[in-house]
């Protein structure tokens, strides 16, 4: 399991929490979780947590 991408994770995630997969950023340790990394590459653990956050898109204001 260490070695299977995080894409099927992140798509699951999304798909429960009915929002397109490009809509939320995942990261870990602060560093963002590409679709084609695995647990072992990452260092992920038993117990550890991923942070999931909603991806700002734009963030431009006109005054």
């Amino acid at each position: 399991i260490t070695t299977t991408q995080l894409k099927k994770l992140k798509e699951s995630y999304c798909q429960r929490q009915g929002v397109p997969s490009n809509s939320l950023k995942f990261l870990f340790e602060g560093q963002r979780i590409a679709d084609n990394h695995t647990p072992e590459e990452l260092g992920l653990e038993e117990e550890d947590m991923i942070e999931v956050y909603q991806e700002q898109t734009g963030g431009h204001s006109t005054v």
